[in-house]
């Protein structure tokens, strides 16, 4: 599979690209089939030609559903509208050709070869105009894998949700960084050559990974200047107590004074300090680590008789519903769906 340059005028991609191997491909110019197609494969959304009389001309879609991303290549042959509303995660367009208008909240920009569009969750996304001769790599990410390399980054858990720059030149130097490691990618999923399976699938995943860790490092969002502050404590030790019996007895149920008493220093103390190095409260931390947990326990449950709300009660939340909204809010999906998952 040829994927182009984001610098390459418009007129040298191809229109139609080479099937993503091993996916899902869509061929209809019939409307109603070819948008349930697309909504399988990546949102329920509104999608409707924006002239009238107009109508699908060679309309394709190829799509791959790996461990962490949704891959797709997404051509329409006419002027389209898309509204999928809030996408519950985060997403990526870069057009090999054409332009689309995207939005997502109050941020706007004009997607083109070489400009990519990101979107971000609890935000109204919304496609007003995807030319008649777009073509886009389109990139489902998996909410919970960017948060959690992005705690991983900081050292702390997330306390709220990321929030990218809805624009990404892929001209500059990070943005061809980036672009590079999709290419990668890419060619891995469609010529592994003779690499066994097991091989290549985890070839995959460190792949599908870097490329996430690269949005994060490289592109502009809400945490940007967290990952280059000087976050050293004034006082690390005391803090490194509290966090180390945080993380062996996460469901046991410490107060602020017993956390503080550990510390070795006064609990207003010890809230200034998690607030300097966490951007968070002692109890939020906790929560934090509860609800990574959980996650954890839920995505490998082999046990058929499992039940969220057990898993839940294990690591210390005794109120469910509260518990059902804190995991809602971090990872952008019930519980009960990571479960079946």
């Amino acid at each position: 599979m040829r994927v182009i340059d984001p610098q390459d005028p418009p007129d040298t991609a191809p229109v139609f690209p080479v099937e993503l191997p091993g996916g899902t491909v869509y061929r209809s110019d019939d409307l109603d089939v070819y948008r349930a197609g697309v909504n399988s494969v990546f949102y329920p959304a509104r999608l409707d030609l924006v002239r009238p009389h107009t109508h699908l001309t060679h309309a394709r879609l190829s799509a791959v559903r790996l461990s962490h991303l949704t891959l797709g290549i997404v051509h329409f042959g006419a002027e389209v509208l898309i509204d999928p509303g809030d996408v519950g995660g985060y997403h990526i367009n870069i057009p090999l050709s054409g332009a689309v208008d995207s939005r997502c909240g109050a941020q706007q920009t004009i997607a083109t070869p070489g400009h990519a569009a990101v979107f971000t969750p609890n935000e109204h996304t919304i496609l007003p105009s995807w030319s008649a001769d777009a073509t886009q790599i389109c990139i489902k990410i998996d909410r919970g894998t960017l948060e959690t390399e992005l705690t991983h980054i900081l050292g702390r858990p997330l306390d709220r949700r990321v929030k990218f720059d809805i624009g990404l030149d892929l001209t500059t130097p990070p943005g061809r960084r980036w672009w590079s490691t999709l290419q990668i990618l890419v060619d891995t999923i469609n010529d592994p050559g003779p690499i066994p399976r097991r091989v290549l699938a985890a070839q995959v995943d460190l792949l599908e990974r870097a490329l996430i860790t690269g949005l994060l490092l490289n592109h502009s969002h809400s945490l940007t200047e967290a990952l280059h502050a000087d976050d050293t404590p004034e006082n690390p030790r005391a803090l490194q107590k509290v966090v180390e019996l945080i993380e062996s007895t996460p469901g046991a149920q410490h107060t602020i004074t017993d956390l503080a008493r550990v510390s070795g220093v006064g609990a207003r103390q010890l809230q200034k300090l998690f607030r300097d190095r966490y951007d968070m409260s002692p109890s939020v931390y906790v929560r934090s680590v509860r609800l990574e947990r959980v996650r954890s326990d839920l995505l490998t449950a082999t046990d058929d008789t499992a039940t969220v709300s057990d898993i839940a009660y294990r690591w210390g939340f005794n109120h469910l519903g509260r518990f059902a909204r804190f995991y809602q809010q971090k990872f952008g999906e019930p519980p009960s769906h990571t479960l079946r998952r």
